[in-house]
């Protein structure tokens, strides 16, 4: 049995709503998180579990929407990074058996129109604000916890311009995915500063907090969402702030009368997820920031041109012309 990770729960709502004493105790929980682990669960956030449910009913009506529909917003150009990606289209590395959307904040060239879908878009919107208010909030908590002063990533997130992304992994047989280089998700980091996750109730998501080799489960905690520092945080913190690696397995699977009689395999229950990766802006330059006597170990990047790269790598595309 897959051992379960070790990650603090920690309430937002002194953050939110307290003092400023109880707001540097949110932020060194934040952080003693974050510089361990890399990850947390963030309680009393704010985004009610009612939001939460209806955004996952959301992502089931458009992911039961025929393929050919859904290819009509197909995901083509990296620097937009939004529309429809098939299962298998992203690449990563090896072979990830999802089907993904993703919504941004200032343009949607490819997303379901009220004829397609009534609610779809507004509904999007209206709760990646309320994700994208969430994330400010933790990056400004985390500025508290180094120091920097609150306004610190409001200086590098003017226009920011977040992913969000809902997740759909269809249900399957075990045994393709435990093919090599396959799976639900390969192993990876996040690129950007960190990201948001809610989790529905199947589970199957493992992370490996140290790079060892050994993956431990972050089971769904109904009421939470799940925050992971990425790549940016850790070069802008120095390292001190940890990026690690997850992946999505396979969950708890059976096998039904009629997979026995058709002599297949185990299949996986449907899964989804809805992740928001938090980006700076894309003019920033991301340069590590040094407490007295340390040295960098990291040369400073561009943000955007940062995104852009790791989109075509993950999507295995070129850029616009």
């Amino acid at each position: 049995m897959t051992e379960t990770a070790d990650i603090a729960i920690v309430s937002f709502d002194r953050f939110i709503n307290g003092s400023d004493a109880d707001k540097r105790a949110v932020a060194k929980e934040l952080y003693d998180a974050f510089s361990t682990v890399g990850w947390v669960y963030l309680k009393d956030h704010g985004i009610p579990q009612s939001r939460v449910d209806e955004i996952f009913g959301l992502a089931k009506s458009f992911f039961a929407l025929p393929l050919s529909q859904k290819l009509s917003w197909k995901l083509s150009d990296p620097e937009v990074n939004q529309g429809y990606t098939a299962d298998g289209a992203e690449a990563n590395g090896g072979v990830d058996h999802k089907e993904c959307y993703e919504h941004r904040r200032f343009a949607n060239p490819s997303c379901p129109s009220s004829s397609d879908l009534p609610t779809f878009k507004p509904v999007l919107d209206d709760f990646y604000y309320q994700c994208l208010t969430l994330g400010l909030q933790v990056l400004k908590c985390l500025a508290i916890a180094m120091d920097l002063g609150e306004s610190f990533f409001e200086n590098i997130t003017t226009r920011a311009d977040p992913q969000l992304r809902l997740i759909h992994y269809p249900s399957i047989e075990k045994k393709v995915v435990e093919q090599e280089g396959h799976a639900r998700i390969i192993p990876h980091t996040d690129f950007g500063l960190c990201t948001l996750l809610f989790q529905d109730s199947v589970g199957g998501l493992e992370v490996d907090p140290f790079h060892t080799g050994e993956f431990k489960a972050a089971l769904p905690v109904e009421g939470t969402v799940l925050i992971n520092i990425a790549d940016l945080m850790m070069r802008l913190t120095n390292g001190r702030c940890r990026s690690t690696l997850h992946r999505v397995v396979s969950p708890k699977a059976k096998v039904t009368q009629e997979a026995k009689r058709d002599g297949r395999d185990e299949v996986l229950p449907a899964r989804y997820s809805i992740p928001f990766f938090i980006h700076p802006d894309p003019e920033a330059m991301i340069v590590p920031v040094l407490r007295e006597g340390e040295k960098a170990r990291y040369e400073a990047v561009n943000a955007g041109e940062w995104r852009v790269a790791n989109t075509m790598k993950n999507y295995s595309m070129e850029a616009a012309a």
